[in-house]
């Protein structure tokens, strides 16, 4: 049996990252048993057991109601997989013990301090050194993000997995449109701070009579008191499932995907940014260092072109999709290799040796 340390994802967590990556992840053990553990220190008393397929058990506990529990449960396990490190606290001294895979997901302690939470990132910092140092493995992202904790932690080695998330869908015909139609802008996600929504909205204020813009997000509500507080009139705003969001980019030129030159964005692989490029929209950015999509050479535009209108012309845009549409086959090729031993390393019998990278 494979333990998965993380929530089950649903139809209704579809548009979450973390959701999106569990998902993956578990399609490639679909003929496995598998179990998967939300742990609570707070919620969760009573428990919970759901059955939502043939092969998974999902399990929801409280840490102190059902502390025997979660051991026999994780003892019982071939193999356990952390969704993060944030889900990796309630289990930690089982990395002592037990063969524990860690995905990192992310830089968690930064991540904390960057949105202001200090304390947050104080209690995360040794469960990360634990998780980095014990795991029998970690996967990352990006190459990006294993370099590092590589260079964080004083490794010379780190046994790890790059294994970047893609989207099976790829969108490479487009709509007819009239030369003179103006180019359309999209932004596909929410109002966190690190995605610097005043800024792309500033920008769309001294662009407005120059392009079209959508907005696809969850957070209807709060773009809609932004937008007017702008006076911006004709964009628009919706909130749609998955399975739509790929005619949005169909119809779009350009993408909004405005990280700072921040550690968390240098390790990442944004969703949105693989979506954009997977569709043939352009990223605008305000600088291009994001995850290995740089080393991959992708084609942007910076978010100062593009106010001062200083878009690619029609021969140069298509330049552009086609060699993005190669940086996300060639990422693909390399992720499929990783998610291959990976795969393998979950399904060896405990006190085999792990590979490295």
């Amino acid at each position: 049996m494979l333990l998965f340390i993380a929530d089950y994802p649903n139809k209704a967590s579809e548009k979450d990252g973390m959701m999106q990556r569990i998902a993956a992840i578990d399609s490639q053990f679909a003929d496995v048993e598998r179990a998967y553990l939300k742990i609570s220190f707070l919620r969760h008393l009573s428990g919970a057991k759901e059955r939502p397929s043939k092969k998974v058990t999902v399990y929801r506990w409280n840490f102190f109601r059902h502390f025997f529990s979660i051991l026999l449960l994780a003892f019982r396990a071939n193999c356990i997989y952390v969704h993060s490190v944030g889900n990796a606290l309630a289990i930690l001294p089982l990395y002592l013990v037990r063969k524990l895979v860690t995905d990192m997901h992310g830089a968690v302690p930064e991540e904390f301090s960057l949105a202001g939470k200090r304390l947050a990132a104080i209690r995360y910092a040794p469960v990360e050194w634990v998780a980095v140092r014990c795991s029998r493995a970690i996967v990352t992202v990006s190459g990006t993000m294993a370099e590092h904790f590589k260079n964080k932690y004083a490794l010379t080695t780190i046994p790890s997995f790059n294994v970047p998330i893609f989207d099976e869908v790829t969108v490479k015909e487009r709509p007819q449109r009239s030369r003179v139609d103006a180019p359309t802008v999209i932004y596909a996600g929410g109002a966190q701070a690190w995605q610097n929504v005043d800024l792309m909205l500033d920008a769309m204020r001294k662009a407005q009579a120059n392009c079209q813009f959508i907005i696809l997000t969850g957070d209807l509500g709060l773009f809609r008191q932004k937008v007017s507080e702008r006076s911006l009139s004709g964009i628009e705003i919706a909130s749609v499932p998955k399975c739509e969001v790929y005619g949005y980019y169909a119809r779009s030129d350009y993408g909004f995907v405005l990280r700072e030159d921040t550690l968390v964005n240098r390790v990442a692989c944004p969703t949105k940014l693989v979506e954009y490029l997977s569709c043939g929209v352009i990223p605008i950015v305000i600088q291009p260092r994001i995850g290995d999509f740089d080393r991959y050479g992708y084609s942007y535009l910076t978010l100062e072109s593009f106010i001062r209108g200083e878009l690619p012309a029609a021969a140069e845009l298509e330049a552009m999709r086609a060699n993005n549409f190669r940086v996300i086959e060639s990422m693909k090729s390399g992720a499929l290799l990783e998610m291959r031993r990976l795969v393998a390393l979950c399904r060896e019998k405990e006190g085999a040796t792990p590979h490295e990278s």
